[in-house]
């Protein structure tokens, strides 16, 4: 299994979204499919545990956010 960290920045409020909702997805023809959702916590910080690897989008309470390559770190603003 593996881990991407997603932090979330809520660029409207200057602050870190808490309870965010987080899913990645991807949409190859050996990897596709989403990871469980994970939520913020205080520090805007979700920690999404995955099998597929590679390109994926990121989703932040249902709305597309970037892409990345998993396993990773990125920083979203919504």
């Amino acid at each position: 299994m593996h881990t991407s960290i997603i932090k979330v920045y809520n660029g409207r409020y200057g602050k870190w979204e808490k309870n965010a909702k987080v899913t990645l997805h991807w949409g190859g023809l050996l990897n596709s499919g989403f990871s469980k959702a994970v939520y913020t916590n205080a520090q805007g910080i979700a920690e999404v545990q995955h099998a597929s690897t590679g390109p994926a989008t990121i989703y932040v309470n249902g709305k597309e956010q970037g892409k990345m390559r998993a396993p990773g770190t990125i920083t979203v603003t919504i």
